[in-house]
This record gives C-alpha cells, sequence and structure tokens, in this order.
C-alpha cells in the first residue's frame, strides 16, 4: 500500500508540473483493491497500521471512481488465459471479486460503473470515454 500511495503522489506531481493543460490521471487498480484479496481482518489490520480506513481512501484520495465490470460477467467468451496469461480465476472467481471490488468502490460520490452490454469491447471502452467526459 505504501508503494502504491507513493506511485499515486509521484503522478499527482508531475501532473502539477503540467500548467498550460488539464491532465487527467487514470489508475488501474486504486487502494481500496487489496480489500478483495485478503481476508476483512487483515485489510482492517493493515488500515489500522497506515491510520487510514476505508471511508477516507474511498472519498477523499479519489476524484471519481470507475468500475469496468469484469468479462467474466456477462462477456464470458472473453475471459479467458489465452488471451490474458494474467489471468488464474475461473469466471465465477472472477465475478466474486469484481463483486468485492464493486462493494468496495461503491459509497463514492462519484462512482460509475461501465457494464458489459454485449455490443463488445470497443463499445465498453467508448463508453468510458463518454462517462469520463461527463465527470470532467
Amino acid at each position: 500500500m505504501k508503494k502504491q500511495i507513493a506511485l499515486e503522489d509521484t503522478f499527482l506531481e508531475i501532473a502539477q508540473m503540467v500548467v498550460d493543460q488539464p491532465v487527467v490521471i487514470l489508475i488501474d487498480r486504486g487502494l481500496l483493491d487489496g480489500s478483495a484479496y485478503v481476508s476483512k481482518e487483515n485489510w482492517q489490520a493493515l488500515l489500522d497500521d497506515m491510520g487510514f480506513n476505508t471511508v477516507m481512501l474511498r472519498d477523499n484520495r479519489y476524484d471519481a471512481v470507475m468500475h469496468m465490470v469484469t468479462a467474466a460477467d456477462g462477456a464470458e467468451k472473453f475471459y479467458d488465459s489465452e488471451t490474458n496469461s494474467a489471468r488464474y480465476e475461473s469466471v465465477d472467481e472472477a465475478v466474486e471479486k469484481d463483486k468485492m471490488l464493486r462493494n468496495a468502490y461503491m459509497g463514492h460520490q462519484k462512482w460509475v460503473m461501465i457494464g458489459n452490454d454485449g455490443k463488445g469491447f470497443d463499445a465498453k471502452i467508448n463508453h468510458a470515454k463518454e462517462k469520463i467526459h461527463y465527470i470532467l
């Protein structure tokens, strides 16, 4: 968590150096993602050690949160380890983790979800772009 905070802070510092145009920082995997991969007790112990709480991180760390639903939920034919070797979860496991991740950030004032509408990945990306423009 300390390393991720340092990286995110570095990106913010770099963005603040740009004075002639607006900057948007997109972060894949926010701090709360870790909560889906450890027990509730271990997550709480980590937060306690760091002096954080979930609401503080969720509401104050990020200006907006966009949850892009896993392909395993609604676009299963695109969820496989052949196209993405980093995938190690079954479809059911991926859907369960996705729900945990969704819940970790739900409640953020600018939380949006991009689902799988069956129109393909390009349509999903375009939907995400539209949401980003709307948020901005």
